[in-house]
């Protein structure tokens, strides 16, 4: 028996399945359209989007349509998802890779502004070192007959220039004028300082380019300063590159043209200059610690009478110091220094030699600064020779003290020797 009449089934309510209308309308016949214009039309709307939106060619058409369950709306988000994703990712490429741009171009102007500084900072000081060295008097380099290179002590990391303050007066020429100073300054890239030696103007010695003994500071006369540099060449046998010559007016400007120096003035020094003004130029000076201006630094250098030329050369030594010590602290000084200075300055050092020795000497700026003076402890006498005092040295016993202190002795093993001798 069927189950429908075991569980009521009322066959009059039944609906006759065979009798249902089944029609479709044919706009909503998605399966049965003559050549699936209704999927070309949805391509085409979609094409027509793309064409809009640029470029983008779809890699899905049919193979997708036909899928089980695929139907038209389906395909058409789909579609649209893939437009906006591929569209998306575009728009991703595209502004990494204007990212990539600007940062390269960020790069490269960062790489060029760090070219022109760093190129700024080489020029710059070219360009300081020649407007400065164009002002110097130059004078011919004449070579030493009276000692051979063989003869004298050298190295290639040590260089002595001879510094000479001359106090000229008007009617007198650079072979007339005595130096008043006769100052060794030795730059030690071997040991990292910078030495300074005086000479002593009364030291009585052989001058060979006169022929003669006489006082040191007069072996200019007649033949010029390199004179002066060939005979301690010959006295010492020591290698000089050359001479630096300055008036008392450059020692003025160049004080001044660094905001002074400080230096410890005694009550008898002060004294001595403010009782002889018309000595020492009418300046004022107060004992004690100050900044002396340009005029009160050479007076207080020029100071003899109240008591040697030994001490006279250390308080040379110790403006000198002074102003080492104060450009170091603002090297953009040294420039305004130099500026001033040179148009009174004459040397025979050539400017290529005087940039090799700049070069080498700011490698030693920071190192200690060691002083001597010649002759040295021990090695001298005074003497009157035609009613005149001078001072006789022992030549071999200085030449051989000076070629130690000057190629041999760091400023550290100066120093404890000096504290050890008690100096």
């Amino acid at each position: 028996m069927p189950r429908f009449d075991n569980e009521g089934f009322n066959p009059e309510k039944r609906i006759d399945n065979d009798l249902r209308d089944r029609s479709v309308p044919v706009d909503e016949d998605y399966y049965n359209v003559s050549d699936f214009d209704f999927i070309n039309r949805r391509i085409k709307e979609n094409d027509e989007v793309i064409d809009n939106q640029g470029d983008f060619d779809s890699p899905y058409r049919t193979s997708r349509q036909s899928a089980e369950g695929f139907t038209p709306e389906v395909e058409e988000d789909y579609e649209l998802q893939q437009i906006r994703r591929q569209r998306s990712e575009e728009r991703a490429a595209k502004k990494q890779a204007a990212l990539k741009k600007k940062k390269a171009q960020r790069k490269k102007r960062t790489g060029v502004a760090v070219a022109a500084i760093i190129l700024a900072l080489i020029l710059i000081p070219v360009i300081m070192v020649e407007s400065v060295l164009g002002k110097i008097t130059y004078d011919d380099k004449v070579a030493n007959p009276y000692v051979t290179a063989a003869e004298m002590k050298s190295e290639k990391t040590v260089k002595n220039i001879l510094l000479l303050g001359v106090d000229a007066r008007p009617e007198q020429d650079t072979v007339q004028s005595h130096p008043d100073s006769m100052m060794l300054i030795t730059i030690d890239m071997k040991h990292r300082c910078i030495k300074m030696t005086s000479f002593l103007r009364d030291t009585w010695v052989y001058l060979a380019p006169r022929d003669r003994e006489q006082r040191l500071n007069t072996a200019n006369q007649g033949v010029g300063y390199c004179g002066i540099v060939q005979s301690i060449e010959y006295l010492f046998n020591i290698e000089i590159e050359g001479y630096v010559v300055t008036d008392f007016k450059m020692f003025r400007k160049m004080v001044d043209s660094i905001g002074g120096v400080y230096v410890t003035v005694t009550k008898a020094e002060a004294h001595e200059i403010n009782s002889h003004k018309g000595r020492y130029g009418n300046v004022k000076i107060k004992a004690g610690r100050h900044r002396l201006t340009g005029k009160q630094a050479l007076a207080y250098a020029r100071i003899r009478k109240i008591d040697t030329d030994f001490k006279r050369t250390q308080r040379q030594r110790t403006v000198i110091t002074s102003i080492i010590n104060k450009v170091k602290k603002n090297p953009f000084k040294l420039y305004s220094m130099a500026s001033g200075a040179a148009p009174y300055l004459e040397t025979d050092l050539s400017k290529s030699e005087l940039k090799k020795i700049g070069a080498m000497a700011t490698l030693c700026m920071d190192g200690d600064m060691p002083q001597a003076r010649v002759p040295f402890d021990g090695t001298w006498e005074y003497a009157n020779v035609g009613g005149a005092s001078v001072i006789k040295i022992n030549v071999e016993k200085n030449k051989e003290l000076l070629q130690d202190y000057i190629y041999n002795k760091s400023a550290k093993e100066l120093k404890e020797q000096k504290e050890k001798d008690g100096n």
